[in-house]
């Protein structure tokens, strides 16, 4: 399937929240509603601690047709030099399990490692049984496990890493 992955910005909203009420299912899942425009200001300007918006990178993954069908979130240096947070990779329903998300993992691993990535990190609720298998099938390992929560609901987090260098 082919794909392109653009950087977005503040302009980009609106298609950021057209996907998001395409792909309200995680949303649903992790907070129990979905609110896409609130979900496209976190995308674009939450932060951990300590960083600036020169840290984050989100990327839009295009289908084609110039259609927005997924969605990168990536945070240099954190929590540590040499770890990049991968916040979010997620697509559109209609085309999940196609193979994608391990090609745009792959181009990602590339970008990280030319920006100075000695691993990625990842948060991937317990509940996303899909989801911890397929970061499993990466390589990514379990380290930790959290709790946080995502409005009305308390989820426990696997905190999954990935080495980047041999």
């Amino acid at each position: 399937m082919y794909f392109e992955l653009r950087i977005l910005t503040e302009n980009d909203k609106n298609i950021i929240e057209h996907f998001f009420e395409e792909a309200s299912d995680y949303a649903i899942l992790e907070s129990g509603e979905s609110n896409p425009q609130l979900e496209c200001e976190s995308l674009l300007n939450d932060l951990p601690p300590e960083k600036t918006k020169s840290d984050k990178f989100v990327y839009g993954i295009f289908n084609d047709k110039s259609i927005l069908i997924g969605l990168v979130d990536l945070v240099k240096d954190f929590p540590t030099k040499g770890e990049f947070m991968l916040g979010l990779l997620e697509f559109v329903p209609e085309v999940r399990h196609q193979g994608l998300g391990k090609a745009v993992h792959e181009i990602l691993v590339e970008k990280v490692r030319h920006l100075g990535a000695n691993s990625l990190r990842i948060g991937v609720l317990e509940v996303n049984i899909a989801a911890l298998k397929f970061w499993k099938s990466l390589g990514y390992i379990k380290f930790k496990e959290t709790e946080l929560e995502f409005g009305s609901k308390k989820q426990k987090i696997d905190v999954m890493r990935l080495n980047l260098r041999d």
